[in-house]
């Protein structure tokens, strides 16, 4: 029993498992996911800077809006 056991064992394949390639096409099409999910950030990025340079300004307006307009004050002259 104990032979067929270690027999067992120097029949079993010792080299390392191969990592298998992905075909070119298959990257290819990676790469242009990749591309794609790039292109829609960097869009997305601009549209959220817009957004956020319009609120700039509504917020700097209603900041103008907000501060009390002094009268000009006028100076009596002293007789």
């Amino acid at each position: 029993m104990v032979s067929i056991a270690l027999s067992a064992c120097a029949t079993a394949p010792t080299s390392k498992p191969e990592h298998k390639r992905e075909p070119a096409v298959d990257v290819s099409d990676r790469v242009q996911s990749l591309e794609k999910q790039l292109r829609e950030r960097d869009k997305r990025i601009e549209e959220l800077e817009s957004q956020l340079e319009a609120l700039k300004l509504i917020d700097q307006e209603h900041e103008n809006k907000r501060k009390p307009i002094r009268p000009p004050t006028t100076l009596e002259s002293i007789q």
